[in-house]
């Protein structure tokens, strides 16, 4: 059977790739109706080196990440790069990864994997580690309040192996408070510097599960992430196992420290962001207790470049580009604070679309901080692009941009063509979420077949 369901699954790969789909998805969808079990079997014979990554943010880049470490530590990875994070994507790339008889040769699995989907996962691949790294609203319509996200993960973290590994977010009070509740070894991970958070408000508030009273914070980092306690028990953020700090962030890479017992590294990187300072703090502490070598990490990290679409650098018509996906208040929030802090000015490009991947519902936009980032930002000219064109457009309006200078495009090839043609020496940034993300990709790879 096992067979029969990898070779259906090559077949409808190959179909995708000559239709020109995407088949990051499909091929594992019809070969699960030939056998349910297909990913259990195919990846029963790796013992060790199976992660995987969940949470709202961060998941493809701290997934990356970890994938990178161990291919520098000489390890042959299946990894779902393209972020297809449901069990129809894993077993998309567990199929990919095997032979005409269903064999995977493979050492290592790093999968991210959606939420909603780690019951089912967990199950199937009985991870050696899983690291979580935070829980925001994001797509109400499908995943509910974050109570029950939480309790979804919680519920399958309760059936992982009696050895298996949990690396939890401490400065996010809902991931940390996992730790509180179930019984495999739990190590946490944090930032412990005096760097300057950002005011969201897109805040999460967290009551302390022991007696109900709001925490209160601090330090904030951003979102609710930061050094919170609660003033009536005493509880507070569990005390990190792997610490970041002396942080130093621009627009071109990241620098700290981590410490983890009684060693101290420094660790650089081309990301960008305070947020990706949590990524890699991840993505390192799980590779120290996958016992990699610490200087095969660094390396790892150093040489690591941003996936598709994850704060990408690149060139429109030969403008200065920067591509970073959005997809919920935070996330879009802490894109645009960056964006502040570069000290250009800035031509955007936002493409929303509401197809099933990205949430019906885009009533979040108006849960974004459109004001504070205007008021701060030297912003010439938006264009607004997507399914949900016109509904970006209102938002910008309401936040007080200048509507003469908002171009509502649909077709995202015009309005990339657009933007880029409307910029002088401005900086161009362009934010789509999940499915305007493929189209950018699209419109990408057909310009650099062009040239």
């Amino acid at each position: 059977m096992k067979f029969l369901g990898v070779n259906i699954g090559k077949l409808i790969n190959i179909s995708c790739k000559i239709t020109g789909k995407g088949g990051t998805s499909l091929p594992g969808k019809i070969a699960l109706k030939y056998d349910s079990k297909l990913i259990e079997k195919l990846i029963g014979p790796i013992k060790n080196n199976k992660v995987i990554i969940t949470g709202t943010n961060g998941k493809t880049t701290t997934s990356g990440l970890i994938a990178s470490i161990l291919t520098t530590a000489g390890k042959s990875v299946v990894h779902n790069k393209e972020g297809a994070n449901m069990k129809t994507g894993i077993a998309t790339a567990l199929i990919k990864s095997s032979n005409f008889l269903g064999n995977l040769q493979k050492d290592a699995t790093v999968f991210e994997v959606d939420e909603a989907n780690m019951p089912i996962v967990i199950e199937d691949v009985k991870p050696n580690i899983v690291v979580i790294t935070n829980f925001f609203r994001d797509q109400l319509d499908r995943y509910g309040e974050l109570d029950t996200t939480v309790e979804k993960v919680k519920k399958a973290l309760l059936n992982l192996p009696q050895d298996s590994i949990v690396l939890l977010n401490a400065d996010e009070p809902f991931t940390a408070s996992i730790g509180d509740e179930i019984k495999s070894k739990v190590f946490y991970y944090g930032i412990e510097d005096n760097i300057e958070g950002i005011n969201s408000s897109s805040f999460e508030q967290k009551y302390c599960p022991i007696c109900a009273h709001k925490y209160e914070y601090k330090k904030i980092y951003y979102g609710q992430l930061g050094d919170y306690y609660c003033p009536n028990c005493g509880k507070k953020r569990p005390n990190p196992h792997f610490k970041a700090t002396n942080i130093f962030l621009n627009e071109d890479r990241i620098n700290f420290n981590i410490y983890y017992k009684d060693k101290i590294f420094t660790v650089k990187s081309r990301l960008i962001g305070l947020y990706n300072v949590y990524n890699l703090l991840a993505a390192i502490s799980a590779g120290i207790l996958l016992n990699i070598d610490f200087s095969t990490i660094l390396k790892a990290i150093e040489s690591y470049w941003p996936i598709e679409g994850r704060l990408q650098k690149t060139k429109i018509k030969s403008k200065r580009t920067i591509i970073n996906l959005i997809k919920n208040p935070i996330g879009f929030e802490s894109t645009l604070n960056m964006l502040s802090q570069f000290n250009k000015p800035l031509n955007l490009l936002i493409s929303i679309n509401d197809n099933y991947a990205d949430g019906r519902d885009v009533s979040w936009l108006w849960d974004v901080n459109l004001e504070s980032f205007l008021s701060k930002t030297k912003v010439n000219y938006i264009v607004t692009s997507g399914l949900r064109a016109e509904d970006m457009a209102v938002r910008l309006k309401y936040a007080g941009f200048d509507i003469k200078k908002i171009k509502i495009i649909n077709s995202i090839e015009k309005a990339l063509d657009t933007i880029a043609d409307l910029t002088e020496e401005e900086l161009i940034a362009v934010l789509p979420n999940y499915t305007s993300l493929y189209d950018v990709s699209k419109y990408l790879k057909l310009q650099e077949a062009k040239k």
